[in-house]
């Protein structure tokens, strides 16, 4: 499916294939959870269970999740797993398809870039960026 969410994480805007997109939910609950990586922040209740809830723009910059927590978060399928990302807000729905990644950029989780207000964002791949949590599953579609 063409297309991607565009979002924005800690400012600075970016998209999400919306083939990877299962819902976008705004007033989340969090419960503290001992987690594997620094950017999970603990589990959320959605669709009857216990999710992981990742701060993106800290799983994105490799770093632990700053003290404040977002209010929008992005359940999305990845690697057979759900997670649920938070992020500042879902913007908007774009139904183009993404451009190529420029080669001088050194994104290996970029799957495309998009146009925004003239700029280029990202446009992330989350199967590719939840390796970071899953070791040993990046971008294998299990």
């Amino acid at each position: 499916m063409k297309g991607y969410l565009r979002i924005r994480a800690e400012g600075t805007h970016y998209g999400l294939r919306v083939d990877q997109v299962l819902e976008v939910v705004d007033g989340f609950e969090l419960r503290r959870a001992p987690a594997t990586h620094e950017s999970v922040r603990g589990v959320t209740p959605l669709r009857g269970r216990l999710i992981p809830l990742v701060q993106l723009a800290a799983l994105l910059g490799n770093r632990p999740a700053p003290p404040t927590v977002g209010g929008t978060a992005v359940l999305a399928r990845c690697s057979g797993s759900l997670l649920a990302f938070e992020v500042d807000d879902a913007e908007e729905l774009v139904a183009e398809s993404p451009l190529p990644v420029p080669e001088v950029w050194r994104l290996p989780w970029a799957s495309g870039v998009g146009r925004y207000r003239g700029d280029l964002i990202p446009i992330i791949d989350l199967e590719i960026l939840a390796g970071r949590l899953m070791p040993g599953r990046e971008g294998t579609g299990e």
